[in-house]
């Protein structure tokens, strides 16, 4: 982890670039070890369409946010 982040801050991080139409209700973030990890309650038709909702918001804030340069996404 490039800096020591907070869950809440980082929640809130991801929140900031959550868009109405991501239809994102809730997100939650912890770490484990050295990985963190981000839940969320999405809107979808599918799983598959939540979790696309779901990393375009967490991309979005990956872009956008200089505290969290250099963190990457994986699908678990």
């Amino acid at each position: 982890m490039p800096l020591r982040l907070t869950p809440a801050t980082v929640t809130d991080l991801i929140w900031l670039h959550s868009r109405p139409e991501d239809r994102v209700e809730h997100i939650r973030a912890r770490v484990d070890a050295d990985r963190w990890r981000i839940a969320a309650a999405v809107i979808a038709d599918t799983p598959d369409a939540a979790a696309a909702s779901l990393r375009r918001v967490c991309e979005r804030a990956l872009q956008h946010v200089p505290a969290l340069r250099g963190w990457r996404l994986a699908l678990v």
